[in-house]
């Protein structure tokens, strides 16, 4: 089977598991993984942002993880043969700019930039990555001591460029610079508060 008719059946596959009557709006994840794995084709890469309107993304984001790991899966496929070793991921991201019904896919570039941290006011400091989880509860990366922190508070995402954080509908919210976010991108000097709890963002070096 060629690479074209693996891909196709995939897809194919991917509407069958119920995705189609989960998702019934003019964009399924289907459509999503085909959009992928052209590009893939055309213009191979490391990270691939997927990034859909509010709407779509509030459908889509109960089943983020499941969706990025077939996407990634996809992308996989769609690699030449002699790069068929290689990783390729794919993630979920909200953009107001984009269409509601559409996707707007982008290519991230794999260039090296210097680590961002959250630094806590006792001076510990965490490397961000995506997936990255904050809350009260023992399980997550970050566990913040904090009655008015939520058990699963918020997550750091990747974004273009660099890193996003999440708010997973906490009680309180997340606040970047004193404003309240639902997502927003984190950048050297920004300031995250959950609960009464302040973490500034510094890269590895400062």
């Amino acid at each position: 089977m060629n690479t074209i008719a693996r891909i196709e059946h995939a897809c194919a596959r991917f509407v069958e598991d119920g995705f189609a009557r989960i998702f019934p709006s003019d964009l399924d994840p289907a459509q999503v993984g085909r959009k992928l794995a052209a590009l893939m084709q055309a213009a191979p890469g490391d990270l691939f942002l997927v990034k859909v309107h509010p709407s779509d993304y509030a459908r889509f984001a109960g089943d983020r993880d499941l969706l990025e790991a077939r996407w990634s899966a996809l992308l996989r496929e769609a690699l030449p043969a002699a790069r068929r070793s290689e990783s390729p991921r794919a993630l979920l991201h909200e953009d107001a700019e984009v269409v509601a019904g559409s996707v707007a896919i982008e290519t991230v570039s794999d260039e090296r930039q210097p680590a961002l941290m959250l630094v806590r006011g006792d001076g510990t400091r965490v490397g961000l990555r995506d997936g990255l989880r904050i809350g009260r509860s023992r399980d997550n990366d970050v566990v913040v001591r904090d009655g008015r922190a939520s058990r699963r508070h918020a997550r750091i995402v990747a974004a273009a460029g660099g890193f996003a954080i999440e708010d997973g509908g906490s009680s309180n919210g997340t606040f970047v610079d004193g404003k309240p976010v639902r997502r927003a991108p984190l950048a050297p000097g920004t300031t995250v508060t959950i609960g009464d709890t302040h973490f500034a963002v510094r890269t590895d070096a400062g």
